[in-house]
């Protein structure tokens, strides 16, 4: 029977997104700023470092979980070329030899866009390697070539010559729009910056300038320094800030000079935060400014010039040092106060100078240096810390190959395969001739005689002497797998405190074997019996739950058909006894125990469904309950498919009026339900209707909804489209939507 509950309108609408592609470039931003929407590291931790060879002076930028930077002059065995390096465990996934030097990619839509010493311009495609195009714009390309970073800015490439002081201004395509020739050399490492349609370059025309040049190459003003502007422009706080030799300049967005103050300048080049200024010199001193006024607010004494561009993010600066014995320092961004350093201590008559500047991502530092590495800083060794809850009973891993291996629930394979789920970090496990073992864990795989192991309980109780798979865990016991080897001489193995990598897992039992969500169906589900057979039961039944359960949870299920029905004998290798045996119970406590076999048992949308290892009362026949059990497994109930649209009828309508419409729905549940019938004229006006209904599973019934057509909509063509919602979740949760379906407004 069909009750009507109320009539009213509903207004639909669609909220359409757009998202525009970010091009990553040195100083992160198309203003230059340094300033990092990501976090840093506050502990300094080598995670890893590539060796990729001669001078990594290039700064890195990192894309879609990758690295990319390139080197220049090395000698001996010396692989020049543009890298791609996984950012999490250091992999050199790739390397194109045709690109070299100390310019700074700038990455937009999937493409690198960098400068090379040959003086050519490169695009190659992000993900292969393959250069896209390339273009000759240094005449002159000397020692450096284009080092200049390339800006891409409105779909447009900017990037400097510096043996003429030009800024070229290129389609994505490598064609030459336009070109403003300043005429003279200019700084090798300048790269142009851009804000509200302004391109700003150093130039050097008959003195040295910073050039503002619009999208169209037009020059908007020049502002004249006292030398050659050595570094990049960068913008914030309404103003543009650069720096010579011998000044800091903050130079107004109309060309006209906020401030300056002396300055002994460098490469590096100010980031802009917090409305202050942060930036190195040559004298070995790491400045903050007020951004406002050019007020100093402190100063850090570093260990030597510093040519890197400091990058900020989330309350922290970083830079490095050009001196033999590089260092990378972080700052407190508000005092100035040293928060970490590292500093890469080279051999006796070795320059491991620092020009490279910091590219923040993920938590992590990216930085090169000349001793050919690019590093990775980032916090503790720990991948992943947590606690982990192990049941009785067989948990099934998957390996290395493949294949798939069952092991002991409370084992400590088990342990650390669970914490590999919870944490989203990759396991490899090996099958070998002495066992199951730990292959690599991260990505961190064995070198030489290093490799993962594992430790309970350390320091207090000794290294184990099984295997992962065989050590049977306790509550409370924490475990802790490693990265670490043995000594060739004494055998004894690396302990945990001194390992780069650890998984600390704080292990407690439970009585839960599985507990998770299964998604049931309508219709029929094959399960397999005991004896090999297979039966039909109802997709909705509490047996067929218990199976979809044991196929997503791994776990084993023995099912027998007896006399009175189908029987549960066994769930994760746990058999009856003389006094247990497997039960079940659907919305424990607030429901009684069910009163018919597993087959007949049909479910609901939102029912919580308990098998557990329990017992009869001899005396009362009553059972035991199931938290009182050592085993359970529980099951949160989903059904799709609840109900669906077979088909939509609509009459024509007049505004002022309504439209007549009629919603065929199949349900396969009962329960309430909410009809939703709306649409849109091309113009955007929209007419809605709702009906609510209580409807019994196996019907196919018409729902009437009336459409209401205010007075002021417009005449014309209106689609439709029916939407089917429980009214328990509407309006969130759409089951079914048909259409669409026209009617005319007159």
């Amino acid at each position: 029977m069909l009750t009507k509950i109320c009539v009213g309108s509903v207004f639909l609408a669609l909220l359409l997104l757009s998202q525009t592609s970010l091009a990553l470039t040195f100083g992160f931003d198309q203003e230059r700023t340094g300033n990092f929407t990501d976090y840093g590291t506050r502990e300094g931790y080598v995670v890893w470092k590539a060796n990729l060879t001669g001078l990594v002076d290039s700064s890195p930028v990192v894309w879609n979980g990758r690295v990319y930077v390139s080197n220049w002059y090395g000698f001996g065995n010396w692989n020049p070329g543009l890298y791609s390096i996984d950012a999490n465990t250091g992999e050199i996934l790739w390397v194109n030899r045709n690109v070299t030097g100390a310019s700074t990619p700038s990455i937009y839509n999937g493409t690198i866009f960098i400068g090379s010493l040959s003086g050519k311009l490169y695009a190659v495609n992000a993900s292969t390697g393959e250069v896209v195009w390339e273009r000759d714009l240094e005449k002159n390309p000397e020692w450096w070539g284009i080092a200049s970073s390339p800006l891409i800015y409105n779909e447009t490439i900017y990037v400097t010559t510096f043996s003429d002081g030009t800024l070229h201004a290129l389609d994505l395509n490598g064609n030459e729009v336009w070109n403003v020739t300043t005429g003279n050399r200019i700084s090798q490492y300048s790269s142009p910056s851009a804000y509200n349609g302004i391109v700003f370059f150093a130039g050097n025309s008959t003195s040295n300038m910073l050039y503002a040049v619009d999208e169209g190459g037009n020059v908007v003003w020049t502002f004249q320094a006292d030398s050659k502007i050595l570094d990049t422009p960068s913008i914030g706080c309404g103003k543009v800030f650069f720096a010579t030799e011998n000044r800091l300049y903050a130079v107004n967005l109309n060309g006209s000079e906020a401030w300056s103050i002396p300055f002994n300048g460098t490469i590096s080049s100010p980031a802009v935060a917090y409305c202050k200024i942060f930036i190195g010199s040559m004298n070995g001193k790491f400045y903050c400014f007020n951004a406002t006024s050019g007020e100093k607010i402190w100063e850090f004494d570093a260990n030597g010039k510093i040519y890197s561009s400091p990058a900020v993010a989330d309350g922290v600066v970083y830079f490095a040092t050009n001196v033999p014995n590089g260092t990378v320092y972080a700052l407190n961004a508000e005092n100035g106060s040293l928060i970490w350093s590292y500093s890469l201590n080279p051999p006796d008559g070795a320059y491991y100078n620092i020009m490279s500047s910091p590219f923040i991502y993920h938590g992590k530092v990216f930085i090169g240096a000349d001793d050919g590495y690019l590093y990775a800083f980032g916090s503790n060794p720990i991948i992943w810390r947590g606690n982990i809850t192990l049941t009785k009973g067989k948990v099934e891993i998957r390996l290395k190959d493949g294949a798939k291996a069952e092991v002991d629930g409370l084992s400590a394979l088990a342990a650390i395969w669970k914490a590999s789920q919870a944490g989203n970090f990759s396991v490899e496990i090996v099958n070998s001739s002495w066992g199951l073992y730990v292959e690599s864990i991260a990505g961190v795989k064995p070198v030489g005689m290093s490799g993962w192991m594992y430790w309970v309980n350390y320091p207090d109780e000794p290294m184990p002497n099984v295997g992962a798979a065989d050590y049977i865990l306790r509550d409370g016991d924490r475990l802790v797998f490693y990265y670490g080897s043995y000594n060739p001489e004494t055998w004894e193995p690396t302990k945990p405190n001194q390992s780069d990598h650890l998984v600390i897992i704080n292990v407690s039992l439970s009585n839960v074997l599985w507990e998770g969500k299964v998604t049931l169906q309508p219709g029929y589900v094959n399960i397999t019996l005991e004896d090999g057979t297979q039966v039909s039961v109802n997709g909705l039944s509490a047996i067929a739950a218990l199976w979809k359960a044991s196929q997503l949870g791994g776990f084993n299920v023995t099912i027998k058909n007896t006399s009175w029905g189908l029987y549960v004998e066994k769930i994760a290798d746990v058999t009856p006894n003389a006094s247990h045996y497997w039960l079940y119970w659907v919305n424990y406590p607030n429901e009684p125990s069910p009163s018919v076999g597993v087959e007949d048992y049909i479910l609901s949308d939102g029912d919580e469904l308990i098998f557990y290892y329990g017992y009869y009362n001899t005396t009362t026949w009553e059972p035991s309950k199931p938290y009182d059990s050592p085993y359970i497994v529980k099951i949160h109930v989903g059904v799709s498919g609840v109900a669906k649209i077979t088909e939509l009828r609509v009459t024509d309508g007049a505004r002022g009026s309504y439209v007549n419409g009629t919603v065929y729905v199949e349900p396969f549940m009962n329960g309430w339900y909410a009809v939703v019938v709306s649409g849109t004229n091309s113009n955007g006006d929209s007419i809605a209707g709702v009906s609510v209904v209580r409807l019994s599973a196996g019907e196919n019934i018409g729902i009437p909804v009336i459409i209401a057509v205010p007075q002021q909509a417009q005449t014309g063509i209106y689609r439709l489209y029916a939407g089917l919602y429980k009214l328990s979740e509407y309006p969130e949760k759409l089951i079914d939507i048909y259409g669409g379906v026209d009617c005319e407004v007159k």
